[in-house]
């Protein structure tokens, strides 16, 4: 039963991955990226409230303070990794984006290993250094200026790192709340709808301090592309998608709190597994839909992201 729950995981990432793709174009400047994750957690908000009127967890609406403090790190971590991978996808392909956060898969892996004595084998570092030359491989080869490059790495990275500590915050979450025995459990809509809320109100603050700043340094008489009128930009088309992306990451974040707590998926197995499942979907709906085609370069680099992911999970 777990691995068709990481079989509708890395489906529902890969949909997400598609669509995302595709909203990246409507994107002029890194405002339009914070909005349009601002509304996909509007609708993420709604569709978590409405999971726990489903499941009747109304008298658990009011968390003490440990489980409100992992919610807003889960919603923080979760919207800088939102914010980071739409604007990495528009200067780096699919493949080398998918490939980037299987770093932050380390993250979770390594702090539960310190923080709650979780199994962890030295030689996976050797799966780590394998993956990250695989991601210089694979976002090397597409031909930006250094400014360009360096900036999609940068990002890649903070994605990564959002990502994994998202992941963590979910190990955090099951570590303390998913007993039904214990005086502190806490039903996985709640975490999941409080996440939505924090991650919601923070990029609604970034949003904020990034327009403002903006406004700062505008030229006379010049319009930014910040200013633009959002008719633009939040179209029919550009919310479908975000309303596609906002049902495909509740599913996927419900799923993996399901696989861990539930059914006892270790980080170390889970995190590695679902980016080596994604890197093949997305690689494939990359060539199918976005026309990146199949190099030399994409397949050595994805193959050695492969090994580099075997390796993190059986060593």
């Amino acid at each position: 039963m777990v691995y068709l729950l990481v079989l509708g995981i890395i489906a529902a990432s890969t949909v997400k991955g598609y669509s995302g793709k595709r909203l990246s174009c409507f994107i002029r400047c890194s405002a339009d990226s914070y909005i349009f994750n601002f509304i996909r957690m509007i609708f993420c908000i709604l569709i978590g409230f409405a999971w726990v009127l489903i499941e009747k967890s109304g008298e658990y609406l009011l968390p003490e303070g440990r489980m409100i403090a992992i919610c807003v790190l889960a919603g923080i971590s979760n919207s800088a990794f939102l914010v980071c991978w739409m604007l990495a996808v528009r200067v780096n392909s699919m493949a080398a984006v998918d490939v980037g956060l299987t770093l932050g898969s380390l993250i979770p892996s390594l702090l539960c290993y310190l923080l709650f004595g979780e199994k962890f084998s030295i030689l996976k570092m050797i799966g780590f250094l394998i993956i990250l030359f695989a991601t210089y491989i694979l976002s090397s080869g597409k031909k930006n200026d250094k400014k360009q490059h360096y900036a999609g790495i940068i990002l890649l990275v903070l994605a990564s790192v959002g990502e994994g500590m998202n992941g963590f915050s979910q190990q955090l979450y099951k570590q303390y709340y998913t007993n039904p025995e214990s005086d502190v459990y806490y039903p996985k809509t709640i975490f999941h709808l409080y996440t939505y809320i924090f991650a919601g109100l923070s990029i609604f603050a970034f949003l904020s301090v990034y327009m403002l700043l903006e406004r700062r340094k505008k030229s006379p008489g010049k319009e930014n592309a910040s200013e633009m009128p959002l008719k633009n930009i939040v179209t029919l088309r550009s919310v479908i998608h975000v309303f596609v992306m906002a049902v495909c990451l509740f599913i996927s974040n419900y799923m993996q709190t399901v696989a861990t707590s539930d059914y006892g998926m270790s980080s170390q197995l889970m995190y590695p597994i679902l980016r080596a499942g994604c890197l093949v979907t997305v690689s494939i709906v990359a060539m199918a839909f976005f026309g990146e085609k199949i190099t030399r370069r994409s397949i050595f680099g994805s193959l050695v992201a492969i090994v580099g992911i075997v390796a993190m999970s059986v060593l």
